[in-house]
């Protein structure tokens, strides 16, 4: 017979104690009606270790699907091989940025990177050495900002930063640190090593401009970047002056 211990175990509450004192104290000895109390009651224990086990299931598929919502929303705002923001949150991320630099009449910068010669890595030391040598890029790509700026893997080999209340001074001193950074840097996807740069277009927003125009304006100055020699920066909208970085010319 069930102690009156388990019966506070399985219902918690004064009915469960006082159903369980009724057949175990033997009040009523003898009555008939006892038996069929007797299994009634065995019953209801029977439904409330079920309910308990239902609550505790409940609750562990609850917190599943909380676990779950939040991979599925970092999974569409993260970029699976480099951990970097995806195309779809950096672009959202620009339009919150505009909209307060509209309200607030402040500013921002975009800067899009390539990494140059990344077909000709791919085709001499394979897809999978491209892949690695992106996930060590993105690490210093992500080490070479300030931790209120942005960087995004833009698609590809290209990535694109979002600098938040910055102007185009402060954008190009945020370039020009991720242009030695890339350079300067050894990546262990294959041995001895292999050494890229990197090309990158910077661009600062300016009132009256679409968030897509000021993308486009980097882009124009990264592709002006790469037919310029590569391995090097462009600031957007700007006249160029040729000036030495490393030995190379480069638009600054």
């Amino acid at each position: 017979m069930t102690s009156t211990s388990e019966a506070k175990g399985i219902g918690k509450n004064e009915e469960s104690c006082s159903f369980e004192k009724i057949i175990a104290n033997g009040q009523f000895p003898g009555n008939p009606l006892l038996p069929e109390f007797t299994r009634l009651y065995e019953q209801y224990k029977k439904i409330a270790r079920h309910a308990e086990d239902m609550t505790r299931e409940n609750q562990r598929i609850k917190i599943q699907l909380v676990e779950m919502s939040r991979s599925l929303e970092l999974t569409t705002r993260i970029d699976v091989m480099t951990g970097l923001a995806n195309r779809r949150d950096i672009l959202g991320k620009i339009e919150q940025e505009f909209s307060r630099a509209l309200r607030h009449q402040r500013t921002f910068s975009v800067i899009l990177a390539d990494i140059d010669g990344f077909k000709r890595i791919n085709d001499t030391h394979g897809f999978n050495a491209g892949d690695e040598l992106l996930v060590e890029i993105a690490n210093v790509l992500r080490g070479s900002i300030r931790s209120e700026d942005i960087c995004s893997r833009w698609g590809g080999e290209e990535f694109l930063f979002l600098l938040p209340e910055t102007g185009i001074e402060g954008a190009e001193s945020v370039a020009q640190k991720i242009h030695q950074s890339v350079s300067m840097t050894e990546f262990r996807v294959n041995k001895p090593g292999i050494r890229v740069t990197i090309s990158l277009g910077v661009c600062e927003y300016n009132q009256g401009q679409t968030t897509f125009e000021c993308i486009a304006n980097a882009e124009q100055a990264l592709q002006q970047a790469k037919q310029s020699g590569k391995n090097r920066y462009c600031v957007a909208a700007q006249p160029v002056q040729p000036s030495v970085v490393n030995g190379e010319p480069a638009c600054t």
